[in-house]
């Protein structure tokens, strides 16, 4: 997912690591994101690598127009997918649209049995879109089954991270921390394990309202939290900038209470972990 999504996607957008994540997640990288070399459908997945997706969508729903249960039809679904979760979109309700349609785009496609590695990416796909959902169980599950048949070991070492995230949010902390153990222990030295060792014995969800450059802007803000009757929390980071939070919270559902209180003057406050 690009940083050209509207900002409601990009809340668990935390560092340009993770924005390399979600690039990741969403179907690997330039090279790989045309998995059968289905010719009909290379100006699409060149439209796309040219952040062009308006037109990637055209040459998908071209091609399913024309050949909708064909032997190309799942991943011109797939394409139809990428194209909808990257797009630009005007307001926040556009892009929980785009994102659900790809949603429904990447089930069809998984409905049509493709071969892998295809089938892998799609659910890559999935789980990548149902993770900026909320939906933690259905992240997981797609995230699990694609896991052993992905192609690429970069990939293949965020995809076993995000699983890990997807477990703390279900309040599944021990099988997480199991899991980043996995992701440092199989791909010790990459970003991923790095992250996955930072994530480790995290038992707790903060919501992180804003970061502020001026102390004296944090400090008005956190004066205001606290008149709602909520104890802030102000903390700086390696930029000097500070940052405001609210919590600790059991639970991510509790959390995204809170998250949703303040969403009016908060629009882009997201959840950690």
């Amino acid at each position: 997912m690009t940083h050209t999504q509207w900002k409601w996607t990009s809340q668990s957008t935390l560092t340009t690591l993770a924005s390399l994540v979600l690039i990741l997640l969403a179907g690997g990288c330039a090279s790989n994101s045309n998995p059968t070399a289905n010719k009909d459908l290379a100006g699409g997945y060149q439209a796309l690598d040219q952040n062009q997706f308006d037109a990637a969508l055209a040459s998908a729903d071209d091609y399913l127009t024309r050949s909708p249960h064909g032997p190309g039809s799942a991943e011109a679904l797939y394409l139809r997918g990428r194209a909808l979760t990257d797009r630009v979109a005007s307001s926040e309700a556009e892009s929980k649209a785009n994102l659900q349609a790809a949603r429904v785009a990447y089930v069809q496609a998984l409905q049509l049995n493709p071969r892998q590695p295809l089938d892998a990416y799609i659910r890559t796909s999935l789980a990548n879109v149902a993770y900026f959902q909320d939906d933690y169980k259905t992240s997981y599950q797609q995230w699990s089954i694609a896991y052993d048949h992905l192609d690429n070991k970069e990939l293949q070492s965020w995809v076993l991270y995000k699983i890990g995230r997807s477990l703390q949010r279900l309040g599944q902390f021990e099988q997480a921390d199991r899991t980043f153990t996995a992701v440092q222990r199989q791909y010790s030295g990459s970003s991923a394990a790095q992250n996955a060792r930072e994530a480790q014995g995290q038992r707790q969800f903060y919501v992180q309202l804003a970061t502020f450059n001026s102390a004296d802007s944090a400090r008005r803000a956190s004066d205001g939290v606290r008149r709602m009757g909520i104890t802030p929390i102000v903390t700086s980071n390696s930029n000097s900038q500070h940052i405001l939070r609210i919590g600790p919270y059991a639970s991510f559902q509790q959390a995204s209470s809170m998250r949703a209180r303040f969403a009016t003057e908060y629009p882009d406050a997201l959840i950690n972990p």
